[in-house]
């Protein structure tokens, strides 16, 4: 990761809270050696509320994020208009602490036993401390980047040079097949 200025915390601990506030997350709708409760959520959320600073962290593959994003600045205000981004109703909400655990079970059950990490995924994460998965559509990605993108501290140079060098070995492979 390359950061447009220097920042004064740690990017690489933080994507590990993510990475395992996911396996945590987990454990409410598959099998795991430890299973949490959503009460434990419901704590992450009020360790959210007591944070002095918040950062939005857009990562693709959460169990082993990359971060694509990080907004570092948000307030408690800031994190009100976010949550205000997410949906407010639908039958493909995850809610946990609404649901009993076959209930949760349920809804996994036709999902792939592997997580695809496809798509971006957006995670809170509170200064000193905090985790929270907020559920935005893509157009509650757009939003919230059109609104707090200037906060992103993240260099986005060497992510797209890396895409561009993919989609170049993409192109040269299918060049060579049509020969």
């Amino acid at each position: 990761m390359r950061f447009k200025t220097e920042v004064g915390f740690d990017p690489q601990a933080e994507l590990k809270a993510i990475a395992d506030f996911v396996q945590r997350w987990r454990s409410l709708f598959r099998p795991a050696e430890v299973a949490y409760t959503p009460a434990h959520f419901t704590a992450e959320l009020e360790k959210l509320q007591q944070a002095k600073r918040l950062r939005l962290y857009l990562v693709t593959r959460p169990e082993q994020p990359v971060a694509l994003a990080i907004l570092d600045g948000l307030g408690q205000d800031q994190a009100i208009e976010l949550l205000s981004l997410a949906p407010l109703d639908g039958e493909d909400e995850v809610r946990p602490w609404l649901n009993t655990p076959s209930r949760r079970r349920e809804m996994m059950a036709q999902a792939p036993a592997e997580p695809s990490g496809r798509g971006v995924f957006p995670f809170l994460v509170g200064e000193p401390e905090g985790v929270a998965l907020i559920d935005l559509e893509p157009e509650g990605l757009v939003l919230a980047m059109a609104r707090w993108g200037h906060l992103n501290v993240l260099d986005p140079e060497p992510l797209l040079a890396q895409r561009l060098a993919l989609l170049g070995r993409r192109v040269q492979s299918l060049g060579k097949l049509e020969k």
